[in-house]
């Protein structure tokens, strides 16, 4: 009995050591696992800690200039903005009166198409080159404007509708070397035809009159316009003034002539359509 007795006690002893070297164990272990941690934390803060410095620092130097800057540096500031303020408005108001402008001039020519209906409308395109020989107009079939049409703007006659889509069309100028009109010197009343002569290459807008009469009189300065008796061109427009006359032929009466077009066909932005002439709406009506 005394014998099993001291084996128990031996056992006990035994387990109680292996406990407590597994708790010491424990223990090393666990603070070693715990430097490891801080370790990783400590890296990984430690730019966080530098950004929220250095973000620290950015804001107290900016509060630092705002309670530093003076009344005189808000008011100039404040006098800079209306400055540029002004100047947009300035802008605007130069771009509304020039318009306004061509729009005036638009409405005064009216005089010379008495009687007919028209569409007023911006210039939105253009084909290539720096002339407006081919160009878009933001006006089409829903504004009433067909094929054929008159085109002409404050200065004078600008061309003839060529194509139309719902809400815009195609407009061929005087100056295309397609366009053939049917014109009158104003000073000697002679008949003749302009067609223009800008091609491909071509660096001016010139216009060439040609088919006069023999024995015109025809000098630099006369004024050409539209005869009326092609049935597109209403008559008395203005299509441009003479400016060099020559011989075609060895019979020195026998002359043609180049004409400026009245027209800027480098600047333009609004023209008018002639929709309807006057005979045209009294049939309808």
């Amino acid at each position: 009995m005394g014998k099993l007795f001291k084996n128990k006690f031996v056992i006990l002893l035994l387990v109680i050591i292996l406990i407590l070297a597994a708790l010491a164990f424990i223990t090393t272990r666990n603070e070693a696992a715990a430097t490891w941690a801080e370790d990783i934390v400590n890296t990984i803060a430690q730019p966080i800690q530098r950004f929220s410095v250095n973000a620290s620092n950015s804001v107290i130097d900016f509060f630092e200039q705002v309670f530093k800057t003076t009344d005189a540096d808000l008011e100039n500031e404040q006098l800079r903005v209306r400055i540029a303020q002004y100047e947009i408005m300035e802008d605007e108001l130069t771009n509304l009166r020039a318009e306004n402008e061509r729009l005036r001039e638009l409405l005064n020519y009216t005089d010379t198409v008495e009687g007919y209906s028209f569409v007023t409308a911006p210039v939105i395109g253009r084909s290539q080159g720096i002339w407006f020989n081919e160009f878009s107009v933001g006006a089409g079939r829903n504004q009433g404007v067909a094929e054929n049409m008159a085109v002409i703007n404050g200065s004078g006659l600008v061309g003839m509708v060529t194509s139309v889509s719902a809400n815009s069309c195609k407009v061929t100028g005087i100056i295309d070397s397609t366009s053939d009109v049917s014109v009158i010197v104003e000073r000697t009343r002679d008949y003749g035809f302009v067609r223009g002569i800008l091609e491909a290459g071509s660096s001016g807008d010139m216009m060439e009159l040609y088919y006069l009469p023999t024995g015109n009189d025809l000098v630099p300065g006369d004024i050409i316009v539209t005869s009326g008796i092609d049935g597109i061109f209403p008559r008395g427009i203005t299509v441009g003034s003479v400016v060099e006359v020559s011989r075609t032929s060895e019979d020195a009466e026998d002359r043609d002539a180049l004409v400026q077009p009245a027209v800027d066909f480098l600047r333009l932005e609004e023209v008018m359509i002639l929709t309807a002439a006057p005979a045209e709406e009294e049939a309808e009506g």
